[in-house]
Formats: structure tokens, C-alpha cells, sequence
């Protein structure tokens, strides 16, 4: 049962926000920041030579005058970054009491709490009629990826924000404005792989159901790209750090949309498609490996700008480095031990004949089916081609007796199992 009912929580969050709006109207008072015009004399200067009247500096405004006179040594990387892009503002496009207004309200840092709050609340409606519209009810798996994954997404922005970023309430708002929108899509682009997983082996699937899948990562993608265009001109100086999630999240959500179309592919075709297998493990291990790459070249580049202090921090960073490394490195080794078996299983091994197949009088072992044709293995068990070969993508041994299919390697267990990544 959840802690907080979501109609008792938005309910509660309009109405704190309509009373933060009510109290942010009283307070401000247009008086306070234009006094009443006074008339010009003939001595004084016409109104088209006169100079425009200029509210107090709230804290924002601190921060442009701030910004035109060029930023202090005591800056941080993030702040002169903030400070050009985002923290600073642009000339005023609305009229002078709107912006007087807004740049109040971001003064008031209970208002803004208040705002925020609000937000999430959307954004937690949002995520419901998604999760209804596009999934249904979710299965307890789907349910238990999704809060694991969510919950490991926090953990590692928070070690994030506190290896990079300095204690200033303006860098954190911005932080996790940006880093909520790229968490909610990627929750929504592993639900729709945990989905797919699921639907390509239930039969009788409605049409609507992968209709419904493939438009929400249309979505997520088209997303995440206006997302990378923001990102592109918002934050030039630091698009390493913040183009990281967009990026990933673009090879995972192409990922499922390419192993979705191949299955589809695969489901309106009336004979077998052998290819198929060879598609799907050539897509899952390409967008794995930038993956990875792209994990542990971010991973290096924050310890670049943090430094080595011996923190707690520096810990946690150093083991999921080596957890990336490690993984990796066993996605490498899988790859290069699948191409030397595909190599031998096409030159060493021989199709067995007709008289050794029915001497052998055996189904394929690996999808229970009976043999017209099939390899024969050096240990002398048989399986179809395309068995042996989507076999072959994540061992290294025969499906019965174990034995290494690997030139040069001794007749024990060997196995090479591949680590997913989540």
C-alpha cells in the first residue's frame, strides 16, 4: 500500500500551490518596484532622451549584473556555466511588471519549492496515465525492474551532484529539473524492453499491444532528441556530463525499437528467418558496447574534474568503474569467443548425414524439434544450425555434454556468460 494516496498528494500540492500564488500576488506590489511616473519639466530631458527606471536587484538579477562584469576566481566550474546559460536572464521579452514578477518568485524559495512540487506532482500523473494507456497493469517483475532501477538512477545522480557541484540551492534546481526528465524516460524505455521480452514469447498477442509499445519509444526517442537539442544549446561548455544520458538513453531505447521490428519481422513471415538471431545479437552487442564505453569514459571524466581525495565518493566511483570495466571486458571476450566457434562450427564441423541422423534418433536438445538436418559436433551430438548458432551466442560449450567448442581449449565445462547491463 503506498505511503501517500497520488488524489490525496495532488489534491494537497494544487492547493499549497494556489496558496504560495495568492501570497506571492499579495506581497508583490508593482509600487515596490515602479514608483509613480513624474512629469518632466522643460528643463529636464523629453521622454525619448530619458532613462528607463530600474527595479531593485533581487538575487537573480545580482546574477546578471554579476555575470557582465565577468565572474569571480571564486566561481565554480558549474556556476559560470549557470551563469551564461541559465541562472542568467535574457533581456526582458515580457513587459516589465511580468518580469518583475517572476524574477520575485525566484527570490521566494518557499514559492519555489512550492512550484516544484507541483511539478513532480504532473510528472507523477503523467507517469500513471502512461503506465495505464501504454502498459496496463504491470506484472510484478516489470514492477520490481522498475523500482530497482529507479532506485540505482538516484543513487548514482546523488554521487554525481556531490562529486561535481558545490552546495547552492540555484545549481541543484537546475540539476534535478534536468536529470528527473531524462529518469522518467528511461524508466519508461526499460519498461518497454521488460514489455517486449515478455510479449515475444506469449502467443496471440493483440495487434494494439505492440502498436501501443512502439509508439511510446517513438516518444521516448523523439524525446530524448529534442532533449539533446536543449542540451546542445544550453549547455555548450559542459555537453560531455549532460549529453551522457541522452545518449545512452538513445541506444537503449533504438535498441528495443530495433529488436521490436525484427520480431515483428519475424511474427508476419511464413517461413523461419534465420537471420534473425544473427540481427538481434549484432544489435544488442553494438549498442551494449557504446554503452559501456560511454559509462566508462563518464565515469572518467568526473574523477577528472573531481579529483582523487579518498572520499567516500572516490570509493563508490572507483567500484562502478570496475564494474563497468569488468563488464565490459566479459562482453568482449564472448563476442571473440562466438566468432572463433561460428568459424569452427562452419569448417570443422560437418552436417551430418541422413544415415547419422537416424542412428542418432534424437530431437534437437536445444529447441525440443525433430532433425532433418543438422551439425554434428566433435562430441557427437546434433542440434539445427540456428540452435547452434543463438546457442552459440552466449556459450562456448555443447548444450549436452559441455564440452568447449573453443580451438585449443580442453574437453571441461567452459562457460562464457555474458553479464547483462542494465
Amino acid at each position: 500500500m503506498p505511503v501517500l494516496d497520488l488524489k490525496l498528494y495532488t489534491t494537497i500540492s494544487i492547493c499549497v500551490a494556489l496558496v504560495a500564488f495568492v501570497y506571492s500576488c499579495n506581497i508583490f506590489t508593482p509600487q515596490k518596484w515602479f514608483p509613480p511616473p513624474v512629469e518632466n519639466s522643460p528643463n529636464q530631458v523629453t521622454h525619448s532622451e530619458s532613462v528607463e527606471y530600474q527595479p531593485p536587484l533581487n538575487g537573480v538579477d545580482k546574477i546578471w549584473s554579476n555575470s557582465e562584469k565577468g565572474l569571480g576566481a571564486t566561481s565554480s566550474i558549474f556556476q559560470s556555466m549557470l551563469s551564461e546559460r541559465i541562472l542568467t536572464p535574457r533581456k526582458p521579452v515580457m513587459g516589465p511588471f511580468l518580469t518583475s514578477l517572476v524574477n520575485f518568485l525566484q527570490k521566494e524559495k518557499i514559492c519555489i519549492m512550492v512550484f516544484i512540487n507541483m511539478a513532480y506532482c504532473f510528472l507523477f500523473l503523467l507517469g500513471r496515465f502512461t503506465l495505464k494507456f501504454f502498459f496496463g497493469e504491470l506484472r510484478v517483475i516489470e514492477s520490481q525492474h522498475m523500482y530497482d532501477r529507479l532506485l540505482n538512477f538516484l543513487l548514482f545522480k546523488v554521487v554525481f551532484v556531490g562529486a561535481i557541484l558545490e552546495p547552492k540551492w540555484e545549481e541543484l534546481l537546475i540539476w534535478t529539473s534536468w536529470f528527473t526528465i531524462l529518469g522518467f524516460l528511461r524508466i519508461f524505455s526499460m519498461l518497454c524492453r521488460d514489455r517486449f521480452e515478455y510479449l515475444t514469447f506469449s502467443p496471440n498477442t493483440p495487434v494494439q499491444a505492440h502498436l501501443r509499445i512502439l509508439v511510446l519509444l517513438i516518444l521516448i526517442l523523439l524525446s530524448d532528441i529534442f532533449w539533446f537539442i536543449m542540451c546542445i544549446s544550453i549547455f555548450r561548455s559542459m555537453l560531455l556530463l549532460l549529453t551522457f544520458e541522452c545518449f545512452t538513453l538513445f541506444l537503449d531505447t533504438v535498441q528495443t525499437l530495433i529488436k521490436y521490428l525484427i520480431h515483428l519481422r519475424d511474427i508476419t513471415r511464413q517461413s523461419v528467418w534465420e537471420s534473425r538471431g544473427i540481427l538481434l545479437y549484432y544489435t544488442e552487442f553494438v549498442t551494449d558496447t557504446l554503452i559501456l564505453v560511454a559509462t566508462l569514459g563518464h565515469y572518467l571524466h568526473i574523477m577528472l574534474l573531481h579529483g582523487i581525495s579518498f572520499t567516500l565518493i572516490d570509493a563508490v566511483l572507483f567500484l562502478n568503474m570496475r564494474s563497468v570495466f569488468n563488464n565490459l571486458r566479459k562482453k568482449i571476450v564472448a563476442y571473440c569467443n562466438y566468432r572463433q566457434a561460428i568459424s569452427n562450427m562452419q569448417t570443422q564441423y560437418p552436417n551430418a548425414t541422413d544415415i547419422e541422423l537416424k542412428e542418432y534418433n534424437d530431437d534437437c536438445a536445444i529447441c525440443r524439434d525433430s532433425m532433418d538436418k543438422a551439425k554434428k559436433l566433435p562430441c557427437g551430438h546434433m542440434f539445427h544450425l540456428t540452435c547452434l548458432r543463438s546457442w552459440l551466442e552466449h556459450h562456448s560449450s555443447c548444450p549436452t555434454c559441455r564440452r568447449s567448442l573453443l580451438k585449443g581449449d580442453s574437453p571441461r565445462i567452459l562457460e562464457h556468460m555474458e553479464v547483462p547491463f542494465l
